[in-house]
């Protein structure tokens, strides 16, 4: 795998970074939505997402004609089926974490995309670690296993969130569609059953869209919240390697774990410090290894997925 230009990967961290952010910011947008199903939350954020995509695409030269290329070729749209499923799967397991007060226990999950990426990156995709990544991948399976073994009991959420993302980042990288079109696809494939989701519920009388004004508006308003960090995060993971994502994913669950704690309510044990402890112990290990290779290359080139930090995917 070739390596990015200098302008791909600033640019592609720029993204990386704003996706992961807003990311992490989600639970507040979640707090307010709380009384409705997650079901009927996905439904909504992904039905309310379609518009705002095809209005990128048509402000976008040459949009509608590489969105037809993409669904008359059957390998990629079933490639984009394939992580449109995957994407929906890892909505809904975060949905179901925010509104069942597992915000934490979430943010816990996403800190294993390093383990879940690394695996991905290395075997699929031939990207390789460096010497001082094992001891800090090492660092962060101890500090994932610390609170599952305070706890008593194997999380199957914080396996499964960064599992479903991380094979949606790869199948993502594999395939040969830009940001905008691919998300558009995968919006498009997954709309018509979320809209007759809303219909059904909304002629039986089920549900608060249109009924409570307040509620109706932080639903359509879940389309902003999908399709921003979604869209910053398929533009970036096209530039940089899937080991970089990893470096950056880290801001995602550190905000929304400091959002759980001093916002949402959630308690901080000692086993969940211990946990963060682990986690940015390998981060500064990744970070001195970046800084080792930069000080021996002399001459200015763009960093390869080698020498990029490894570390820890809607939400």
């Amino acid at each position: 795998m070739s390596a990015p230009s200098p302008t791909q990967f600033r640019s592609g961290l720029l993204f990386g970074v704003i996706a992961y952010m807003c990311w992490g910011a989600v639970p507040l947008y979640f707090a307010q939505v709380k009384t409705v199903p997650a079901l009927e939350i996905l439904a909504h954020r992904i039905s309310w997402s379609m518009p705002l995509m095809l209005g990128v695409v048509a402000l976008t030269p040459g949009g509608f004609a590489s969105l037809r290329r993409v669904l008359r070729t059957r390998k990629l749209l079933l490639g984009l089926l394939a992580s449109a499923l995957l994407l929906s799967g890892n909505w809904l397991l975060y949905i179901y974490a925010t509104v069942t007060q597992q915000v934490a226990e979430a943010s816990l999950g996403y800190y294993m995309m390093p383990l879940a990426n690394a695996f991905l990156a290395t075997v699929f995709l031939g990207e390789k670690l460096r010497r001082l990544h094992y001891p800090a991948l090492a660092l962060i399976a101890i500090g994932v296993a610390v609170p599952l073994f305070a706890a008593g009991r194997f999380s199957w959420l914080a396996l499964a969130l960064p599992l479903t993302f991380g094979l949606y980042g790869l199948v993502r990288k594999k395939l040969p569609v830009d940001s905008g079109t691919g998300l558009t696809v995968e919006t498009l494939l997954l709309s018509l059953p979320c809209i007759a989701y809303i219909a059904t519920h909304s002629a039986i009388g089920d549900g608060l869209f249109l009924k409570d004004l307040p509620m109706t508006g932080w639903l359509l308003f879940g389309g902003v919240v999908t399709v921003v960090p979604l869209l910053t995060f398929t533009l970036s993971v096209r530039r940089i390697p899937l080991l970089t994502q990893s470096f950056i994913q880290f801001l995602s669950p550190t905000v929304q774990l400091l959002l759980a704690v001093t916002i949402l309510g959630e308690s901080m044990t000692w086993d969940r410090w211990a946990a963060m402890g682990c986690v940015w112990v390998a981060v500064a290990v990744f970070i001195t290894d970046a800084v080792i290779v930069a000080r021996r290359n002399r001459t200015p080139r763009p960093l390869s997925a080698v020498e990029i930090p490894l570390s820890g995917g809607v939400r």
